[in-house]
């Protein structure tokens, strides 16, 4: 199997389904706690703001991992930090059958109350957020014209491809969108549906197990989104 050279930083893109597939989303459940406004910014007069977090759920519904991607304030993103790692969610269902998911939310805040605003089916980086004043973002994210070099690979293997999978004719391309944080770990790794499952999963699960030099910008850790294709089968034919 061909496994090209780590093609882009770009946003990392929520899958969708395939339309016979009958799936249930991920639902808050009823007894998780809203975060607070944190008085220190009332008192600093500062009435407003939001975070952008991701979120991956178990089948159980527990919060496995998140990620703050941006936000307006530090003080929002702590609080947002905080509640998420004591919320539960009612599982995702796939058939029925409850599935993990990743997910990102927009956490809206004001003096009234925080309120969950949208789940993002698009990475927020394209969707021209960026506010002035007290609604300016603060990304997590490091833009790629800004890294002192690509990111490089300094662990893991290419996804497995099993012979007789070859043999069926199981082939095909899958990209996998996933972040590189500043320890150079694989977080929220997914891939575009667009694929046959067991493809689809073998590309993740290596992508998972991947390890990275800790990508810098002007010789500081900093996290990126990446992308990586893999060919099955077509490129060495």
């Amino acid at each position: 199997m061909k496994t090209p050279r780590l093609l882009s930083l770009v946003a990392l893109l929520a899958a969708a389904l395939p339309a016979s597939a009958q799936f249930e989303s991920a639902r808050l459940h009823p007894d998780n706690v809203m975060p607070a406004y944190p008085p220190s910014l009332q008192t600093a007069g500062i009435t407003r703001g939001y975070a952008i977090a991701a979120v991956s759920i178990d089948t159980e519904g527990k919060v496995q991992d998140t990620m703050i991607l941006a936000h307006t304030n530090a003080r929002l993103a702590e609080v947002t930090r905080k509640a998420l790692g004591e919320w539960r969610f009612i599982p995702a269902r796939l058939d029925g059958t409850p599935v993990p998911v990743q997910t990102e939310l927009k956490i809206e805040f004001s003096l009234e109350g925080a309120v969950i605003t949208s789940n993002l089916l698009n990475h927020f980086f394209f969707d021209h957020m960026e506010g002035a004043g007290d609604m300016a973002l603060n990304t997590a994210m490091c833009p790629a014209r800004r890294l002192d070099r690509p990111p490089q690979l300094v662990a893991g293997d290419a996804p497995r491809y099993a012979e007789g999978a070859k043999k069926d004719g199981v082939r095909g391309r899958v990209q996998v969108h996933f972040y590189i944080d500043e320890r150079g770990e694989v977080r929220f790794a997914c891939a575009e549906p667009a694929g046959h499952p067991y493809l689809l999963e073998q590309a993740v699960q290596a992508v998972r197990r991947w390890k990275f030099d800790p990508p810098t910008s002007r010789g500081r850790p900093v996290m990126v989104a990446a992308v990586q294709e893999f060919d099955f089968g077509d490129g060495n034919r």
